[in-house]
This record gives structure tokens, C-alpha cells and sequence, in this order.
């Protein structure tokens, strides 16, 4: 009646009530609650740490679109100040031709006047020299009437 399968058999219910005396279910049970507690806890936490990187990297994109706009609105800025100065510089240079051009033509109408003078002068010289040999070559009173008339005549003419 003792054969082999009667000690296996006894030595099987053996470990299994020492097993059940030590509480060793329970224990696995708990290791294993722990266990899972702490994966799900692993798993709350790579969640959290999920939302918090697509959080930054939200925020990264809309510093990164912020910068691009930024840089945008810099270059716009830039051109418009490089059309200023430019559109100020030409206003500049055509107002500089203009004084030029003013100061050069103040030079000829004073270069015009002196010369004038300088012709009227000549002509009176001229014609004081004229009367004064006139007179000293004996020039009667009528002639030298209708010479003075015929030069006042034509010194209208001459001057137009």
C-alpha cells in the first residue's frame, strides 16, 4: 500500500499545505498586485510624460512660427527702411541738381548783367571818344543833332 505514487501523492500535499501554511499564495498574489500597481503607475507616469513633451512641443512650434513671423516682419521692416532711405536719398540728389542748377543759372544771369555793363560801357566810351573827336574836327550843331538822333535810333534797335 506504500508504493511510490502514495509518497509522491503525500509528498505533493506536503508542499502544497506548506505552501498554503506559509501564506506563500497570498504573498505571490500581493507581489503581483505590487507589480501591477507599479507598471500602471510606470504607465500614468509615460502618459504624463507624453502630454508634457507634445505640451513643449507644442510650444516649441509656436516659438519656432513666433521666430519665422518675427523674421518676417523684420525683413519687411528692412525693405521698406532700405525704400525710405533710398526714395530720401534721390529726393536728396534731384533737390541738390536743383541747387546746382539754380546756382548755375544765378551765375549766368550775373555773368549776362556784367557783360551788359561792361558792352554799355564800351559803347559809352566809345561814343564820348566819338563826339569829343567830332567836336575837336569842328562838327556844326546840326550835324551833330542829327548824329545823336540817328545813334538814338539805332541803340534801340541794337540793345533788343
Amino acid at each position: 500500500m506504500f508504493d511510490e505514487s502514495f509518497f509522491v501523492a503525500a509528498a505533493f500535499f506536503t508542499v502544497i499545505g506548506a505552501f498554503i501554511y506559509l501564506k506563500l499564495p497570498s504573498k505571490l498574489m500581493q507581489s503581483l498586485d505590487e507589480k501591477s500597481a507599479q507598471i500602471a503607475k510606470e504607465l500614468d507616469d509615460a502618459k504624463a510624460l507624453r502630454a508634457e513633451a507634445k505640451k513643449v512641443l507644442a510650444d516649441y512650434e509656436e516659438q519656432r512660427k513666433q521666430a519665422e513671423a518675427q523674421a518676417e516682419q523684420m525683413i519687411a521692416d528692412a525693405k521698406a527702411s532700405a525704400e525710405r532711405t533710398a526714395a530720401e536719398a534721390r529726393a536728396a540728389m534731384q533737390a541738390a541738381m536743383e541747387r546746382r542748377t539754380k546756382q548755375t543759372e544765378e551765375k549766368i544771369a550775373r555773368a549776362q548783367e556784367n557783360l551788359e555793363k561792361e558792352v554799355r560801357a564800351a559803347i559809352t566810351s566809345l561814343a564820348v571818344d566819338a563826339a569829343a573827336h567830332l567836336v575837336a574836327t569842328g562838327m556844326t550843331d546840326e550835324m551833330a543833332q542829327k548824329l545823336v538822333d540817328g545813334n538814338i535810333a539805332e541803340l534801340g534797335e541794337r540793345l533788343n
